[in-house]
């Protein structure tokens, strides 16, 4: 029989440290700020980097068909992701990022310099493009476990939505930043501008050290293939990480893909605008909606219904990609991309937060490469969308893909009772 309790004897709820709100409580962890600086010179490299390649393949070829094509090798790579998830698990992360930062400023010197001589063919572009989308298929799924070593669990989703934020933070400045380069002192700059930016994530990632890593002593010893074998298995076998991943997948393959492809065609078609004066403000609005979401998600991070809270922003995503399908006016469609990317960074936050709380440290790269193939697969949402809205036209493109995207939500959603009724 089980003793009373005492009267001033606090209960087990009060006895749980309370976890401190705060929208940027994260950064006080020396080993996350570190990580987040790191984020906010890559991210500024990567959008210096997209602007600047896309415009030298128009300026090449004059072809919007090869600036599809460099711009989706880039992404091709990241269909490797689960393979780099099972480096991150096999050897020490700190060292495989610091090598992966270093492979990557030197192709972006060594693109410098073909510039600067005069020497750049098509195939350079290709090349360079793939190239660099494989060490960034090693970097993300390395990041992202990287933060989940960074700070406590409970900061965990606080932490992932700071990094979205600086994301988007240099999702609006750095095209502008790439433009303004382009024109003043010419393509190379951008890409040497780019190599000190990824020498200074080195250098921040030097001092970087794993102080929550829990559960990397589970981890066997067994070959390459096993552990993807395992990390695969984990995913099918548990409902919650592989309903998060799900979520990720529909969204990213139904939403995003349609929209980010189709929207210089829906600028000029729908909105009128035949000189592209609107595309770069279109995409301006995406990165607020995405800068605007990421800090609501760190402010209210200790919202613990993370099943539904993802479930609910597919569904905003979705029901705001319909709305968008109905517009044909500029000031309208900019709002909807705001709230779009507001709901997925809501959702692609949520779900990375829920997949670091249940996957073992000694698991957890395999199953962020996994969940970092949806990045792989998104060209292939491209490809749909452009066959849809060549067909179709835009809208209706935009309209089915919406209405894909809610009706598997809402499926999920009867199919998952465990993961909607998630709490942690």
């Amino acid at each position: 029989m089980q003793a009373p309790r005492q009267r001033n004897e606090p209960s087990e709820r009060q006895r749980q440290p309370r976890v401190r709100g705060g929208t940027f409580s994260a950064l006080r962890y020396r080993n996350y700020r570190l990580l987040w600086f790191g984020t906010i010179f890559m991210s500024a490299g990567t959008w210096i980097q997209q602007v600047t390649l896309g415009w030298l393949a128009y300026e090449l070829t004059g072809s919007p068909v090869q600036v599809s094509i460099v711009l989706g090798l880039r992404a091709l790579p990241m269909l490797g992701a689960p393979i780099a998830g099972v480096i991150a698990d096999k050897f020490d992360r700190r060292i495989v990022l610091l090598l992966d930062q270093g492979y990557l400023a030197f192709l972006a010197i060594g693109f410098a310099l073909i510039l600067q001589v005069g020497l750049l063919e098509l195939w350079h572009l290709h090349a360079f493009s793939f190239l660099t989308g494989a060490g960034w298929a090693l970097n993300n799924p390395l990041r992202q476990t990287l933060v989940g070593n960074s700070v406590p669990r409970e900061r965990l989703m606080n932490a992932i939505a700071l990094n979205s934020m600086a994301f988007n933070s240099m999702r609006m400045i750095g095209p502008g930043v790439a433009g303004g380069m382009i024109a003043l002192l010419g393509p190379e700059v951008n890409f040497l501008l780019q190599a000190v930016m990824y020498g200074a994530v080195v250098l921040l990632v030097i001092p970087f050290r794993a102080e929550f890593a829990e559960g990397r002593e589970g981890r066997k010893q067994q070959s390459p293939f096993a552990d993807l074998r395992e990390g695969l298995a984990y995913v099918v076998r548990e409902p919650v990480p592989r309903y998060a991943i799900v979520l990720s997948l529909i969204p990213t393959l139904t939403l995003m893909a349609f929209i980010q492809t189709q929207m210089p065609v829906f600028v000029a078609e729908d909105l009128g605008d035949s000189e592209g004066a609107l595309l770069g403000f279109m995409y301006v609005g995406m990165g607020v909606g995405g800068f605007v979401g990421a800090v609501l998600v760190a402010r209210f991070h200790t919202v613990q219904h993370k099943g539904m809270l993802s479930l609910v922003g597919v569904a905003g995503a979705a029901v705001a990609v319909l709305a968008l399908s109905q517009v044909d006016v500029w000031w309208q469609a900019w709002g909807i991309l705001v709230v779009q990317q507001l709901f997925f960074i809501m959702v692609m936050t949520t779900n990375n937060t829920i997949l670091q709380s249940v996957t073992p440290d000694y698991m957890r790269g395999r199953v962020m490469g996994i969940y970092m193939l949806d990045v792989g697969m998104q060209p292939l949402g491209g490809v749909i969308a452009g066959l849809l809205a060549e067909d179709y036209g835009v809208s209706t493109a935009w309209l089915m893909g919406g209405a894909v995207g809610l009706v598997m939500v809402v499926l999920v959603t009867a199919a998952a009772p465990q993961f909607r009724r998630l709490r942690l």
